[in-house]
């Protein structure tokens, strides 16, 4: 299976949607541009970490984002920022808790070449 869970964040030089800084110092990344993966699942999905990749979900595609190996990723999760990542989230909104889907949009990744 090449499905990964998408959970979007801020990171901690942001406030709601205003970016104030690139760097997230609680990730230790240096831009925004990153999708955070599991070394286990850039190993099985045969992707290197480093490499950019195309980020692909049923509602839109992000080209060209660096792929980032984050062992506190659980295996079968990727993380990446909001608002950028906005593209890949539905929407819909959940019936129940009238709430997006923002810790729960699959993807797929492709290697940018």
């Amino acid at each position: 299976d090449r499905e990964l869970r998408l959970m979007t964040v801020r990171s901690e030089g942001q406030f709601n949607t205003v970016v104030y800084e690139e760097e997230d110092l609680y990730r230790g990344q240096t831009h925004r541009n990153v999708v955070l993966v599991n070394p286990q699942d850039i190993d099985r999905l045969g992707l290197k970490a480093s490499e950019y990749v195309r980020v692909v979900s049923e509602t839109g595609c992000l080209e060209r984002v660096e792929l980032v190996s984050f062992q506190e990723i659980k295996s079968g999760n990727a993380l990446m920022y909001f608002p950028e990542a906005n593209i890949l989230v539905s929407r819909q909104v959940d019936p129940k808790s009238r709430t997006p889907a923002f810790k729960g949009v699959l993807i797929t990744l492709e290697s940018a070449g």
